[in-house]
C-alpha cells in the first residue's frame, strides 16, 4: 500500500496546470460540513460528513474523498457513504476532467471558472440538466451545491447542499 500510496499523493502542482487553471487548489486539505441531501422531496436529510482535497498523480490531478454519516431510517443503524472525485488537469482546453463515483453512482463531469465560482457540469445526458458549484470560496470556507435543470436550463433546482463547510485546522 505504501508503493501505492506515493505513486498516488502529490506534494506539488504539475508545470502542466498554469495558476490562473489550478483553482481547485484552494480546496486543498481536511473539512468538515453538513450534508443537506434530496432537498424538497420526502426524503430529504441533514448529515455530518468529511471532504479531504489532495494533489494526486505527479501534481496533474486533485482528488477528494467525500464521507459521510447518517442515521438509516429503516433500520436506525449509522450508516456511512464513501465518495471519490478525481479531477485531472485537460491542458489541450485548459479545463478539468472530472469523474465521481460513489456506491450506485458514476458521473463524469468537467469544470470551469465562472467569477469567483468553480462550475462542474455534467458530461453525459441523464434526461436533466446537472451541474455541482463551489461557490463563496474564502481561505476557511466553502460552499457547494448541486444544482438541476429538467427544462434545458432554463430554471434550476437545487437537489443537494454541502453547508457549514469549515476547514479543519
Amino acid at each position: 500500500m505504501n508503493t501505492f500510496s506515493k505513486a498516488l499523493i502529490a506534494e506539488t502542482k504539475n508545470v502542466i496546470i498554469p495558476e490562473e487553471d489550478d483553482y481547485f487548489a484552494s480546496l486543498i486539505g481536511e473539512w468538515n460540513f453538513k450534508w443537506n441531501d434530496n432537498i424538497g422531496t420526502q426524503h430529504e436529510s441533514c448529515f455530518d460528513g468529511k471532504w479531504t482535497f489532495s494533489r494526486v498523480l505527479e501534481g496533474r490531478g486533485i482528488q477528494d474523498t467525500f464521507v459521510t454519516s447518517k442515521i438509516n431510517p429503516d433500520t436506525g443503524k449509522p450508516e456511512k457513504e464513501y465518495g471519490t472525485t478525481l479531477r485531472i488537469y485537460n491542458p489541450q482546453n485548459k479545463n478539468w476532467d472530472i469523474f465521481y463515483g460513489c456506491t450506485g453512482e458514476a458521473v463524469l463531469l468537467t469544470a470551469h471558472k465562472e467569477k469567483d465560482e468553480i462550475v462542474l457540469t455534467c458530461v453525459y445526458p441523464l434526461g436533466f440538466s446537472m451541474k455541482w458549484i463551489f461557490y463563496d470560496i474564502k481561505e476557511n470556507s466553502f460552499k457547494w451545491k448541486n444544482v438541476v435543470s429538467t427544462d434545458n436550463g432554463k430554471s434550476w433546482k437545487t437537489k443537494a447542499r454541502a453547508e457549514e463547510v469549515n476547514r479543519v485546522l
